[in-house]
């Protein structure tokens, strides 16, 4: 049962990580080409903060799983679930952002998104060795 949830948390990271692409390309255009913002840009971000939060959870079912069954490792477990909930913390602060003007928003939502990804991206690679572990 661990080792099928090991491998839909991995699988999970993929959706993640697009929907972190999708959100950073759009808020990128609509602050550079001074778009409004609309209620498409706000799911999209409300999108990735809820494929985050699953990953989130899923990876802490994770590791109670490896700590029942003696696999778990504190150092690299506890700095992975660390990284995963500054990640998460992030993604939902976006909501936060509504009262600001247009510009303000696209600028700050990318920054926010471009953060959250890269801390995926450092955690999974402090973990795995590589982002792509397994694929490559």
């Amino acid at each position: 049962m661990i080792g099928t949830l090991i491998t839909i948390h991995g699988l999970l990271r993929w959706v993640t990580a697009a929907l972190a692409l999708l959100v950073i390309a759009r808020y990128a255009w609509g602050w550079l080409g001074k778009q409004s913002f609309t209620a498409t840009d706000r799911q999209l971000g409300s999108a990735f903060a809820v494929a985050i939060t699953v990953q989130f959870v899923l990876g802490v079912v994770n590791l109670v799983l490896l700590a029942i069954n003696g696999a778990f490792r504190p150092a690299v477990h506890i700095e992975h679930a660390f990284y995963g909930l500054l990640a998460t913390g992030l993604a939902h602060s976006l909501p936060a952002l509504k009262r600001l003007p247009d510009a303000s928003r696209f600028r700050t939502g990318l920054l926010l998104t471009l953060v959250s990804l890269l801390l995926v991206i450092f955690s999974v690679t402090r973990l795995r060795g590589s982002f792509f572990f397994g694929m490559l």
